[in-house]
C-alpha cells in the first residue's frame, strides 16, 4: 500500500492535517514527488515501474499517470533503452531558475509591501527563522519546508492565485538544489537574516526597499547554493 505519512505532493503542502489526495494517480503522484523533492530518489535515480508497483501494490497504468506529471514539471526524464529516471541536477539549470526567481519575486515582495494586512506581516515574521543541522538529514526537510513556507506566504500577500501558482513552481525546482547543498553546509543564518530585512521592509510599507532586498537574497542564495554544488561535484 501506499505510505500515506508521505502525502504531501510538494513541501508547500504545508498546512497542518492535510489529507491525502483520494484519487490514486494523485497520490501516487505526492508520494514520488516528496520522494524525489527530498533526494530520498537521487538526482539521476532510475525510477523502476516494476519495483514501485510491487512497492505500493498499483498497476502501471496509475503510475504512468503520476510520472507523465512529474515529466510535464520537469522533475522526471524518459532516457531511451532506460526508461525514466529523476531529472539530473546541474549547476547551470539551477541557474537558470535562479534567473527565473529574480524576474518574479521581487515583484512578489513589492506588492506584499502595499498590500500585506498586519496579520500577514506577522506570519511572515514569525516565519522567518532557518534552522538545520549539517550531516542531520532529518533536519533538511524542515528547512526547506521553512524556506519555502516563508516565501509562499509573501506572494500569497499578492492575492494574485495565479502568480502564486508561478511562483510555487519555481520553488519547487529549488528544493532539490537546496537540499543538495545543505548536504554541504550553507550559512542558514544569512538566509533568515535576509528574510528579517524582508519583513522589516514590508511592516514599513517600502516597496523599492522589498523589491531589492528579494532581488538580492535570490542573488545570494544562487550564491552560497552554487557554491555548495561545485564542492559536492556538480557541475
Amino acid at each position: 500500500m501506499i505510505p500515506l505519512a508521505s502525502h504531501v505532493g510538494s513541501l508547500l503542502d504545508l498546512d497542518p492535517g492535510v489529507t491525502a489526495p483520494a484519487a490514486l494517480p494523485d497520490r501516487l503522484y505526492a508520494v514520488l514527488k516528496h520522494r524525489i523533492l527530498t533526494c530520498a530518489i537521487p538526482p539521476g535515480g532510475r525510477l523502476v515501474e516494476k519495483e514501485i508497483c510491487a512497492e505500493m501494490g498499483v498497476s502501471r497504468t496509475p503510475l504512468r499517470e503520476s510520472i507523465n506529471r512529474l515529466a510535464l514539471e520537469g522533475l522526471v526524464v524518459l532516457t531511451p533503452y532506460r526508461g525514466y529516471a529523476v531529472a539530473p541536477v546541474t549547476v547551470r539549470s539551477f541557474q537558470e531558475l535562479c534567473e527565473v526567481r529574480r524576474m518574479l519575486e521581487p515583484h512578489a515582495a513589492r506588492v506584499a509591501a502595499l498590500r500585506a494586512t498586519p496579520e500577514q506581516v506577522q506570519a511572515l515574521r514569525d516565519e522567518a527563522a532557518l534552522h538545520y543541522t549539517p550531516g542531520d538529514r532529518q533536519t533538511y526537510e524542515a528547512y526547506l519546508r521553512a524556506n519555502s513556507l516563508f516565501h509562499r506566504t509573501l506572494v500569497r500577500c499578492s492575492g494574485n492565485s495565479l502568480f502564486e501558482g508561478m511562483v510555487t513552481s519555481a520553488l519547487d525546482r529549488h528544493q532539490r538544489p537546496l537540499y543538495l547543498g545543505l548536504d554541504v553546509g550553507i550559512d542558514a543564518g544569512a538566509a533568515a537574516a535576509e528574510h528579517v530585512g524582508l519583513v522589516d521592509a514590508i511592516a514599513a510599507r517600502d516597496a523599492d526597499g522589498a523589491a531589492r532586498l528579494m532581488a538580492e537574497h535570490v542573488s545570494h542564495a544562487e550564491n552560497r547554493i552554487v557554491s555548495a554544488l561545485r564542492a559536492a561535484g556538480y557541475r
